[in-house]
């Protein structure tokens, strides 16, 4: 018997997004591939976003592991109309997480709902962590809107130094906040389903069929084209 490994103590998780699939960005797969993995490992999550227009949540359970969601009101996301951005929803989540008090609480985007649930965590003495996945300085360039990056750079800055760990995907990302007064970031770098992409899986013929020979090397781009990311 002592030589059994120790029972894995699962944890209550709040996840707090204001994107989910099946939007499709950076962020909304990001945040599923994160619940998923919580929920393998057998955590009991509770996924907080809000309520995604009835065209999209026909498709909602597609792919969906078994959670607890929690909808909230939506409102459209300017210059992106198919998204939406949660309310301030302060009291809501108070009384939510008074009756089921989670362990922790992590915010995947600092939208009127992520702030909102920064305070009410806060409020009741709940561990927050977060996470700083859009690159807001290079947009704010991309859309003009220089003169406003200053305040935005300082409400992020407070936002995430609120919490006790801001998860960030690349040192180069660290490096930029540290600077610019960003406190207590932690590296989470983004992985590779290596069951999926494995060399394994090579196929000689549709090598062939791009015109490279077996000792080519070829190159892909998986991700949205967009022209604020050239």
């Amino acid at each position: 018997v002592d030589d059994l490994p120790a029972p894995r103590h699962s944890r209550r998780l709040a996840v707090v997004t204001e994107t989910y699939p099946p939007e499709v960005n950076g962020v909304a797969m990001s945040m599923a591939r994160v619940v998923d993995g919580l929920n393998r490992r057998n955590h009991d999550v509770q996924l907080i976003r809000p309520r995604q227009p009835a065209k999209m949540s026909a498709l909602a359970g597609f792919g969906k592991p078994e959670v607890d969601e929690v909808l909230t009101k939506g409102l459209p996301v300017p210059l992106y109309p198919n998204l939406r951005m949660g309310v301030p929803s302060k009291r809501a989540l108070v009384k939510l997480w008074s009756l089921r008090r989670p362990d922790v609480v992590h915010i995947a985007t600092e939208g009127p709902l992520g702030w909102s649930a920064l305070q009410a965590a806060q409020h009741l003495a709940l561990p927050v962590t977060s996470d700083y996945r859009t690159n807001f300085h290079a947009y704010g360039k991309h859309y003009r809107l220089g003169l406003f990056s200053k305040p935005i750079m300082g409400y992020l800055r407070k936002f995430h130094n609120r919490c006790a760990a801001t998860m960030v995907p690349t040192e180069a990302m660290r490096v930029l906040l540290a600077e610019r007064g960003f406190e207590r970031l932690s590296v989470v770098g983004r992985g590779v389903d290596a069951q999926r992409f494995d060399p394994a899986r090579r196929s000689e013929a549709m090598r062939a069929s791009w015109g490279a020979s077996p000792d080519d090397l070829v190159l892909g781009y998986v991700g949205r084209l967009a022209d604020r990311k050239s």
